[in-house]
């Protein structure tokens, strides 16, 4: 296997910025309270916080020139605000045409409650993102995309869901047929963020869900779990599998800054660092 490596955005988020701002000290208390620190700011409109970091994401990325970059959900705060959506595509059509770019829905791309899946909102984010779930290979890596939010919300769109599950069982005996080296699935939401039998929670895959994804990564060899959410970086790993959580290129609700990860893949491992957008520093992990 030739050694490759790529790069993984999360959460450009953009509107999300504005969204945060002129908060009252006690909006401020209340979030910090369910886990999301808010950095106090002026109340002010627009998304050009999230067009300056996107934009130096992408100047990253060409200079490090990667087999392709992935952007791991939410690319904007409010489902089918059409200005949000252009503005993420018009800086993402600035990432070198010999890096392929690839999308992962998030819950705010698809969910009018940020919650709740809504099938047309699917309907519009494969006009305008593509599939919402879909597999591609780099070398001898096959590489599973999902639509996590399907897997997270109340019972709105169970189909989608079992076919996705579906689809993940046929792609990975597929590929581990087909001699695959790695498995590796993209995600929005982690399938956990400190075991794989930890209870329903905001941040990772509903257990209904997550039970039978972990055992199908068991069976046939998914070895990672690169996604976002959660705005902070977060690291678990169980059974085989490493559940990878990068932090946002946009709007941090914890202690790590901003920025994108670059992740390594070789005959030996899958090693990964987090680095910062916000100032010439580096995060590993």
């Amino acid at each position: 296997m030739s050694d490759f490596s790529f790069i993984q955005l999360a959460d450009p988020q953009f509107g999300l910025f504005a969204a945060c701002s002129g908060k009252t000290d006690a909006e401020v208390a209340a979030l910090a309270e369910r886990g999301l620190i808010l950095r106090k700011a002026k109340k002010f409109e627009g998304f050009a916080p999230e067009t300056a970091l996107f934009t130096e994401a992408i100047e990253r990325a060409n200079w490090i020139k990667p087999a392709f970059v992935v952007v791991c959900g939410d690319m904007i705060n409010e489902a089918d605000n059409d200005e949000q959506v252009s503005e993420v595509k018009r800086i993402a059509a600035l990432l070198d045409d010999s890096i392929d770019l690839h999308w992962v829905p998030g819950n705010h791309d698809i969910s009018e409650d940020h919650n709740t899946p809504e099938q047309y909102l699917i309907d519009i984010y494969r006009k305008n993102f593509g599939p919402d779930y879909y597999a591609f290979s780099h070398g001898d890596v096959r590489f599973l995309v999902i639509n996590s939010t399907v897997l997270t919300s109340p019972e709105t769109v169970t189909e989608e869901a079992k076919a996705q599950l579906a689809f993940v069982e046929y792609e990975a005996i597929k590929a581990s047929k087909q001699s695959a080296k790695r498995i590796i699935l993209f995600s929005h939401h982690p399938l956990f963020v400190k075991s794989g039998n930890e209870p329903d929670n905001p941040w990772s895959i509903k257990k209904k869900y997550r039970k039978p994804l972990l055992e199908i990564a068991a069976d046939h060899g998914i070895e990672a779990n690169f996604a976002g959410h959660w705005h902070r970086n977060n690291y678990a790993s169980e059974n085989g599998i490493e559940v990878v959580t990068s932090g946002p290129v946009g709007y941090p609700f914890g202690d790590d800054p901003s920025g994108f990860r670059v992740v390594n893949v070789t005959d030996a491992n899958i090693d990964h660092k987090y680095y910062s957008l916000e100032e010439n520093d580096q995060q590993t992990g």
